[in-house]
C-alpha cells in the first residue's frame, strides 16, 4: 500500500476505538491488539506516540486505557498517514527520476500526476468514523 503497516495499524485502532463513541469509555492496548490482530508491544509503542497528538486522550488504572479525543468524522486518513509517515512518498516519482516534478516531468507523469491526485482526495475525504462503520459491515468476498 502506500503507507506503512505503522500507520496501518494506527488507522485500525483509531477506528476501533471510535466504534465506541464514548469518551468515557477507554479501551485497554490489549483488548486492541487482540481483537486486531496487532503484535501488543507494537501496539503499545503506537499508542505511546498517539498521545502526542490529540486525537486520543489516556486514563491509568483501573477501567483505564484509550479513548478517542477528537470527533472521528473530523479525522481524515490523510491526516493521520501525514503525521504516521509523511507525505514525501506521494509525491515521488515512480520511475525513481529525481528531477521529476512539474516544470520537469519523465514520460508517465501526467498519468502518475492524475493518480496521485485521485489517491490524495480519497485519502483526504475518507475518515475514521466511515472506516469504522465500514469495517462493521460484513465483509463478503466472491473469488469465483
Amino acid at each position: 500500500m502506500l503507507y506503512s503497516k505503522y500507520c496501518e495499524y494506527v488507522i485500525k485502532s483509531l477506528a476501533y476505538l471510535s466504534n465506541y463513541g464514548d469518551k468515557d469509555k477507554y479501551v485497554m492496548v490489549r483488548e486492541i491488539s487482540n481483537s486486531l490482530s496487532i503484535p501488543y508491544h507494537f501496539l503499545s509503542k503506537i499508542f505511546q506516540d498517539l498521545t502526542t497528538t490529540s486525537w486520543v486522550v489516556s486514563k491509568k488504572g483501573k477501567n483505564g486505557g484509550f479513548a478517542l479525543a477528537i470527533d472521528p468524522n473530523k479525522l481524515t486518513l490523510l491526516d493521520i498517514i501525514k503525521w504516521s509517515d509523511g507525505i514525501h512518498n506521494f509525491n515521488k516519482c515512480v520511475l525513481g527520476d529525481h528531477t521529476c516534478a512539474e516544470n520537469y516531468r519523465c514520460s508517465l507523469h501526467n498519468r502518475c500526476s492524475t493518480l496521485r491526485n485521485s489517491i490524495t482526495d480519497f485519502f483526504d475525504t475518507m475518515t475514521v468514523q466511515e472506516v469504522a462503520e465500514i469495517n462493521r459491515e460484513p465483509h463478503l468476498v466472491n473469488l469465483n
